[in-house]
C-alpha cells in the first residue's frame, strides 16, 4: 500500500507541475496577445503535456521496487518492462494518433463546418515530456524512500 501512495503522489505532483506550466504559458500568451486556453480544475486531470504523469507514476513504482527488492529482482524486471511499455506507448503510439486526430478534425471541420460536435483528442508525449515525467517519478520515489518513515527498511543511498 505504501508504494501505491508513492505512485499516487508522483502522478499528483506531475499533474500539479502541468497546471503550473500551463498557467505560466497562459500568462505569457496573454502578454504576447496570443490566443489563450483557460487553465481550469480540469487541467489537473488532463492527459498529455509536460511532464508525463504516466511516466512519473510507473518510474516511481519501478524506483521503489528496485530500491526495496533489488535492481536485479524479478519484481523490478516486471516493473521496468511495464514502465518501458508505458513510455513507449505514450511516444510511439499515442503521439502519432494525436497527430492523426488533429488532421482528421481539420478535414472534418472543413467538410462538415464548425458546428459539429468536437471530438475528444487523444494526446501523446514528446521525449522531453517523458524525460520530465521520469525525473519527477524518480525524484518523488527517492524523496519518499530517503525521508519518509513509511520505508524503515530502506538503506539510504547517501550513507
Amino acid at each position: 500500500m505504501r508504494i501505491i501512495l508513492v505512485c499516487i503522489t508522483a502522478w499528483f505532483v506531475a499533474q500539479v507541475i502541468k497546471v503550473i506550466l500551463n498557467t505560466i504559458k497562459l500568462v505569457y500568451d496573454k502578454v504576447k496577445g496570443n490566443e489563450v486556453k483557460k487553465v481550469t480544475i480540469a487541467t489537473l486531470f488532463k492527459l498529455g503535456g509536460m511532464p508525463s504523469s504516466h511516466t512519473a507514476t510507473v518510474i516511481s513504482l519501478s524506483t521503489c521496487i528496485g530500491a526495496l527488492e533489488g535492481f536485479d529482482s524479478t519484481m523490478f524486471a516486471v516493473a521496468g518492462v511495464f514502465a518501458f511499455i508505458t513510455m513507449f506507448d505514450a511516444f510511439m503510439v499515442r503521439l502519432p494518433v494525436e497527430k492523426l486526430t488533429e488532421a482528421f478534425l481539420t478535414v472534418r471541420e472543413a467538410v462538415l463546418g464548425k458546428d459539429v460536435k468536437k471530438l475528444k483528442k487523444v494526446e501523446g508525449h514528446t521525449i522531453p515530456e517523458i524525460i520530465g515525467g521520469f525525473i519527477t517519478g524518480a525524484g518523488i520515489a527517492l524523496l519518499y524512500l530517503e525521508f519518509s518513515p513509511l520505508f524503515p527498511e530502506y538503506v539510504s543511498i547517501f550513507n
